[in-house]
């Protein structure tokens, strides 16, 4: 944004001066005392309409720049063990960590330049991972759902509910966030690529649609969510959103002394 709210209000002002020194003009020189009243109640009238825009203006930007500094988050989503933990911390840190199982949410700032994100790895266990997500789903501006590419077959249904119920969510609906699901461990012999990672996902979200669309609850607070996920009367995929969602391979593990991330680096960076 060019202008901050106090230079558009400002200069908004500055207007509504330079039409009263005008109006003064016309008073100083109306030599009939009807035209003095209406020249008047003219420049009063101009300067109330004046006065209310410049109020609107202030207060319509200062809900724009709110709603925009709220959004300034990414969420690491996915099932335990799927490698959220050594990505939120080859992000943030540069380096591994010994993971263990978290009962709460861990954040730290993603720096690119002038630019930041604040960045959330979110519990993985399915008994708490719903309600870490409803604390802080109105803060993001991207989600990163990490997939363990080598167990996806195993772990198909859990993982597909668990994004399908996300993606449903009505403040993710309503904010939009890019979504990148991050095909990780491809270090491993059995791991899928992504293309059919992605083909897995979206036949078994097409099932679920087709027996949840009706009575899909929204995550954490039980009520009943009407989103119908996709393209009524065509088979699931994921280009049907109005979210866009990428798909790239990746692996937290070392090769060659270096994790392969840059796929997901240069995403994150994009989004920041």
């Amino acid at each position: 944004m060019s202008k901050t709210i106090s230079e558009h209000a400002f200069e908004l002002v500055n207007k509504a001066k330079t039409i009263s020194k005008k109006f003064n003009v016309k008073i100083k020189d109306a030599r009939s005392k009807n035209l003095l009243k209406t020249s008047r109640e003219q420049m009063q009238c101009h300067l109330k309409v004046i006065e209310l825009i410049t109020f609107l203006n202030y207060l319509f930007l200062w809900k724009l720049l709110r709603k925009g500094s709220k959004r300034r988050g990414i969420l690491i989503l996915g099932l335990c063990e799927s490698g959220k933990t050594q990505l939120f911390s080859q992000l943030c840190y540069g380096k591994d960590v010994v993971s263990v199982t978290s009962i709460k949410e861990s954040s730290a700032e993603f720096v690119n330049g002038k630019k930041s994100l604040t960045v959330y790895d979110l519990p993985g266990h399915e008994r708490i991972r719903y309600a870490a997500f409803e604390k802080v789903k109105n803060l993001a501006k991207a989600i990163i759902f990490v997939v363990d590419s080598a167990t996806i077959q195993k772990d198909l249904r859990d993982v597909a509910e668990f994004l399908y119920t996300v993606l449903c969510d009505g403040a993710i609906q309503s904010g939009c966030p890019q979504v990148l699901i991050v095909c990780n461990k491809q270090d491993l012999t059995l791991a899928k690529a992504a293309s059919l990672v992605q083909k897995t996902l979206e036949k078994e979200m097409n099932l679920l649609r087709t027996t949840q669309a009706s009575q899909l609850q929204s995550v954490g607070d039980g009520s009943n969510n009407n989103v119908f996920l996709g393209s009524r009367g065509k088979d699931f995929d994921f280009s049907q959103l109005p979210l866009k969602v990428s798909f790239v391979e990746a692996s937290t593990a070392t090769t060659n002394g270096e994790p392969m991330l840059q796929a997901v680096t240069n995403w994150v960076k994009s989004v920041a």
